[in-house]
């Protein structure tokens, strides 16, 4: 009682009620986890840098009339469906333009992939292991900080759809070699909580939406229709690759061992190289686009003049994918020359990089016809 005679009695009890309502949330949050989560059983993913357990709604009306899609990656953070991952036949890897993050489920490339063969009569089980952003730089990370934490998975092919990515060192003017972030330095109980708590997965769904907006932000679309006109005459690959040979180089290395991990997983590699659409091939021509004066495009305005054609990193990417191909043939893995003999054209494209679900259509069908004979 104080010195004016008030009693403590009900602040004492609404205390009292907090505390014990307090303390019953908390019992539930470790009950959750306990349950739920990973922060004390069950598989541990530390701080990788790797979504999982998420599903998001996109609206990809304005990149290709796709409308609204849903995306998703399952506890193991892959994408596809797989009835468990001691029995995936193909695990694809990549980045953006495998994971696919503005297609719907059922219509990657991977996905597209998996219904080729099924309609072909040998089914193929397909899962998609895409991360935006991730190069062979990474996709070496991954056999050291990502597969052994997902339970009996022992895939017998693993596709690497690789070129672009790797692309980024030179124009960024990054080391041959520099380890791309495959875990998650400054923020690590966020990242921790992110990847191994049932509650924290809860919040971070409820943030899908701005994940989404981020998303569309970086999967632009191209500002225009663009003119195409063929160059006079093929630019000089052979030349691009002698400026290069410091980042060939360091490719050449990380493809030779991206293959040697591979087969340490107990699986097959299969190698296959990319396009852009920054350029077409027409009747065995290489045809570019046209930059006008009012061109909105980054990679326009960075590296191309009015009336110049623009074949984007056509010749740095062709030289890559030539040593990806001379080091699988030497390795005796299986080779597809995605950037030889595959032909894009309209629609195909809903930015610079990455494909429609037409486009995607038309990179499964030119797989399977190339692995139909060389997979069992």
């Amino acid at each position: 009682m104080t010195a004016d005679g008030v009693k403590w009695g009900k602040p004492k009890r609404w205390l009292k009620v907090i505390s014990v309502n307090a303390g019953l949330l908390m019992a539930v949050a470790v009950v959750a986890e306990l349950a739920f989560g990973s922060i004390f059983f069950g598989e541990n993913y530390g701080l990788l840098v790797v979504d999982r357990n998420v599903s998001r709604r996109f609206d990809a009306t304005d990149r290709y009339g796709g409308g609204e899609t849903r995306y998703v990656r399952d506890e193991h953070g892959l994408r596809g469906q797989y009835p468990d991952p001691s029995k995936i036949d193909i695990v694809t890897m990549g980045g953006s333009t495998t994971n696919e993050i503005l297609l719907d489920e059922g219509k990657t490339w991977s996905d597209r992939l998996a219904f080729e063969f099924a309609r072909a009569g040998r089914p193929m089980v397909v899962a998609n292991a895409g991360v935006d952003g991730q190069s062979t730089v990474g996709h070496l990370k991954v056999f050291e900080l990502w597969f052994p934490k997902i339970p009996g998975f022992k895939p017998r092919y693993v596709l690497a759809f690789i070129g672009i990515n790797d692309l980024s060192h030179l124009i960024d003017g990054k080391p041959p070699n520099k380890w791309e972030a495959m875990v998650e330095a400054n923020k690590t109980v966020k990242q921790y909580l992110k990847n191994n708590s049932a509650l924290y997965g809860l919040y971070r769904t409820a943030k899908g939406m701005i994940r989404a907006r981020d998303a569309m932000l970086v999967h632009s679309t191209p500002a225009e229709t663009f003119e195409w006109k063929a160059l006079a005459e093929a630019p000089d690959v052979a030349a691009a690759a002698a400026r290069i040979k410091p980042y060939l180089d360091g490719y050449e290395g990380r493809v030779r061992e991206l293959i040697r991990r591979v087969r340490g997983l107990g699986a097959k590699p299969i190698i296959v190289t990319q396009h852009t659409g920054h350029y077409r091939m027409r009747d065995g021509r290489l045809h570019g686009r046209i930059a006008k004066k009012d061109h909105e495009n980054v990679w326009m305005q960075r590296f191309v003049k009015r009336g110049e054609i623009d074949i984007g990193p056509y010749v740095n990417l062709m030289a890559h994918n030539s040593r990806a191909m001379r080091v699988c043939r030497e390795e005796g893995a299986i080779c597809v020359d995605v950037s030889e003999d595959l032909a894009f054209g309209a629609g195909d494209h809903y930015d610079l990089f990455h494909t429609t679900p037409a486009g995607s259509a038309k990179i499964a069908r030119f797989m399977f016809e190339r692995l139909k004979d060389r997979i069992d």
